[in-house]
């Protein structure tokens, strides 16, 4: 049981809901950090709370955007 003087306090309150806004968007840091291709489907899922455990999932197991370091020249046709 929480004490009633923590729970009376604002600070304690502003601290839970930080700590839980930043657990309920985990999923979509993840995949950010891990640029997967499918970043707009963990976003939707995130977005729904019953989709919450499925957004953690596929940003952890999604494979990643292949990343082309330098552009590729076309060779001219025909000369």
């Amino acid at each position: 049981m929480i004490p009633a003087m923590i729970a009376d306090n604002w600070f304690f309150w502003l601290a839970i809901s930080d700590g839980l806004a930043a657990l309920y968007i985990l999923p979509t840091v993840i995949a950010i950090a891990r640029q997967v291709e499918g970043l707009g489907l963990v976003i939707c899922l995130n977005t729904i709370p019953v989709g919450w455990p499925a957004a953690l999932i596929l940003a952890c197991l999604m494979p990643r955007k292949e990343i082309s370091h330098a552009p590729q020249r076309q060779r001219p046709r025909g000369r």
